[in-house]
């Protein structure tokens, strides 16, 4: 019987393949769309693992993906592995009844020794159930630290994918595809001023894009450089 999910943890509705800046990467966006509808037989093709530095977007792609399963009608849990440890081991019974599972941040698991045996069991069993899955990291899993060898061995089965950070031009067109997204005007001067002083990686970027866009509907302005300089501090 499909166990009862208890706790879902949401996808942001904004995190879509549509609003991922994907220059660079854009062989690694069309993998993960027809990773979530190719079928196979081959355990190696139910997993897929992706690493990459902190805020360059790994969180982004895990719920864009998820998002596209549900618009495929497949059943998708996204499961970030910084509140997964805070659950009992029990809840992940049943999870292999699902087309797929993102599982985020799972280098988190590297001084749980527990956790790592529950998800070795895991990933087993949704090899069995022909459940697909997909991991991400900040490092490839042979340098994460995991005391599980065969937990390395099965996060190591599939494709493994490096998420490529954007420089700084990148970074400008990243910002100003998420500001069209809100409907936030954005010339290039405003977004260079905002790319030359906030932190380089993109989750920061974002970050002051939201506090940005709360700021301007609460006091009804538009984004301008002196807004944005008393808004931010700097």
């Amino acid at each position: 019987m499909k166990q009862q999910l208890t706790i879902n943890f949401a996808f942001e509705p904004e995190a879509s393949f549509d609003f991922f800046y994907a220059q660079g990467n854009q062989l690694l966006v069309e993998n993960l769309k027809q990773f979530i509808n190719q079928k196979s037989n081959q355990y190696s093709k139910q997993l897929l693992y992706l690493h990459g530095m902190t805020g360059c977007g790994k969180t982004h792609l895990l719920h864009a993906v998820c998002h596209h399963s549900d618009e495929a009608g497949k059943t998708a849990q996204y499961l970030p592995a910084e509140q997964l440890i805070q659950l009992p081991q029990e809840f992940t019974l049943g999870l292999e009844n699902n087309d797929l599972l993102v599982i985020d941040d799972v280098d988190l698991l590297v001084n749980n020794f527990e956790w790592q045996k529950n998800l070795f069991d895991l990933i087993n069993r949704c090899l069995e159930q022909g459940c697909k899955l997909i991991f991400s990291a900040k490092k490839p899993a042979d340098d994460v630290g995991f005391e599980l060898p065969d937990l390395i061995s099965r996060l190591n089965w599939g494709e493994i994918w490096l998420l490529k950070p954007l420089s700084d031009e990148q970074r400008q067109a990243m910002l100003q595809l998420r500001a069209q997204g809100r409907g936030i005007p954005m010339s290039d001067e405003l977004a260079s001023y905002i790319i030359l002083r906030c932190q380089q990686d993109n989750a920061s970027i974002l970050s002051c894009l939201e506090c940005l866009d709360k700021e301007s509907l609460t006091e009804k302005r538009r984004l301008t450089i002196p807004f944005v300089k008393n808004v931010m501090g700097w």
